[in-house]
């Protein structure tokens, strides 16, 4: 009772509903407790561990970078293999056109960089976001948030902010010769698991094209295999301009990444030097642990079981016909109806020791999102009391 009490004192809370247990070890989809209990984690850290806890070569990398050298000075100085071999696997995973990386600390400050490259690369200012998006928290990504309510405390953000509806192909003669950069997710996660037709990316590309500025994809929740393909925008026939990843790159580190063409990203470094800048941006354990993790994902075929294992889930819970499940991959929204009731339900599974929760924008769904090495045994477990935890 002493640490919880230290942990509600000493560290700043986000919210008066945290989970409040003392975490002793993490292995592969579990969690343990300090006083023994083990959760099966539903969550996987809100998308960062995809590969599952606890993973030996993602720990070797790090003790191993680690006893090399850690900090050595502000990014873009100095030469570190980490950083290159991981920006050498990624780039060789995805389309040309997206030949660089810039390493950062977080989702967040990925979206202020491309907000800053969106307008120094074009010279505009607007910047067109999806509403129901949820881009980061920081000054710039808050900015991009349509729920005026939570934003009105932090007041005033930066200007020249346009919000579309997602999917809605009439909203896209919005964008303009003054728009600079079109920011949006490829799956809103947040909103509940909303997705778009293939048509609407095809024509939104096209638009972009059209009016000749930057199309951002936001990957960080969906990004490194969640939705069945290492980045969920490789499902659909477009290229982005800038890729934006987070949380499950660093395979449980802190890290993120702008992915974008080389002649797009050289105007942090000559049309305006040192346009942005960080200090612990693509730190070298970061790098090694997220490369050691990407080749974990793809040497012991992950991505092959995905749409397996949603398709379990989805024969299991698409029997019950009063609700709705939504989603790709791993990345899946049950729906309940009402938020009473999934706050039950959530409790019931938290008895159950299964860890859920809901989705920012979307009080009433549960969000399923486990680990990508999740069994088919365990997915049938986790569905028998999802079922139990909603009365079914």
């Amino acid at each position: 009772m002493y640490i919880r009490h230290q942990f509600l004192e000493r560290i700043a809370q986000t919210s008066d509903i945290s989970q409040q247990f003392e975490v002793s070890s993490a292995n592969g989809c579990y969690l343990e407790t300090k006083s023994g209990d083990k959760f099966l984690d539903l969550l996987s850290g809100f998308g960062v561990n995809n590969i599952g806890h606890g993973v030996t070569p993602v720990i070797d990398a790090i003790h191993k970078q680690s006893h090399a050298y850690l900090h050595t000075n502000v990014y873009g100085e100095h030469i570190q293999s980490p950083q290159i071999q991981f920006a050498e696997l990624l780039i060789s995973l995805l389309p040309g056109p997206l030949n660089a990386c810039y390493f950062l600390n977080s989702g967040s400050e990925c979206v202020d960089a491309a907000i800053k490259l969106g307008r120094l690369a074009t010279g505009r200012t607007e910047i067109i976001v999806c509403s129901q998006a949820y881009h980061g928290s920081t000054l710039g990504a808050e900015s991009l948030r349509s729920d005026a309510n939570h934003k009105m405390g932090f007041l005033p953000l930066i200007p020249a902010i346009r919000f579309i509806r997602f999917n809605e192909e009439a909203d896209l003669e919005q964008i303009t010769s003054q728009t600079a950069l079109v920011i949006t997710e490829v799956i809103q996660s947040e909103a509940g698991v909303k997705m778009a037709t293939p048509d609407y990316w095809k024509k939104l590309r096209k638009t972009c094209d059209d009016q000749h500025c930057l199309l951002a994809v936001d990957e960080i929740q969906t990004g490194m295999g969640r939705t069945g393909t290492l980045f969920a925008f490789q499902a659909y026939e477009f290229i982005p301009d800038m890729l934006l990843c987070g949380k499950a790159l660093g395979a449980g580190m802190p890290l993120s990444a702008l992915i974008c063409n080389q002649k797009l990203i050289q105007h942090f470094s000559k049309k305006i030097p040192l346009g942005y800048i960080t200090t612990f941006g693509g730190h070298p354990v970061c790098c090694a642990a997220g490369l050691a993790g990407l080749n974990y994902l793809l040497q012991h075929n992950i991505l092959d079981s995905v749409n397996e294992k949603e398709q379990l889930f989805r024969q299991a819970l698409n029997a019950q016909a009063s609700n709705e499940l939504r989603g790709i991959g791993l990345l899946l929204a049950f729906e309940l109806g009402s938020t009473s009731k999934l706050m039950k339900a959530i409790q019931k599974l938290f008895d159950l020791k299964i860890l859920a929760e809901s989705f920012l924008f979307c009080p009433t769904a549960l969000r399923i999102a486990p680990p990508l090495v999740i069994e088919l045994n365990e997915i049938n477990r986790v569905c028998d009391h999802i079922k139990e935890a909603c009365n079914f």
